[in-house]
C-alpha cells in the first residue's frame, strides 16, 4: 500500500505511532540587530536607539529622555 507508513521490517505501525508530530526544526526567530543611531518607533514615539543593556532591553533617547524598553516593544520606524 503505498502512501502508508511503516516500520524498516515491513509491519505497520502501532496506533500511537501513526499520527505522531514531529517538532519543527526551524530555528528560534531572532529580532532584528540594533545598531547605536537606528530610529526605532514605540508606544506612539519615534527615538534613536543608544545601546542593549545586559538584561535584554535596549536604551532609547526619545527627545531629552533615555528610556529602558524591552527589545521586543522596539520596531522599525
Amino acid at each position: 500500500m503505498p502512501g502508508r507508513a511503516r516500520l524498516p521490517g515491513g509491519e505497520q505501525r502501532k496506533a500511537s505511532q501513526r499520527r505522531a508530530r514531529h517538532p519543527s526544526l526551524s530555528r528560534p526567530t531572532i529580532g532584528p540587530a540594533w545598531r547605536p543611531g537606528d530610529k526605532v518607533y514605540w508606544n506612539g514615539y519615534t527615538g534613536t536607539f543608544l545601546r542593549d543593556t545586559v538584561d535584554g532591553q535596549a536604551e532609547v533617547l526619545i527627545g531629552k529622555r533615555t528610556y529602558r524598553i524591552g527589545r521586543g516593544e522596539l520596531a522599525l520606524a
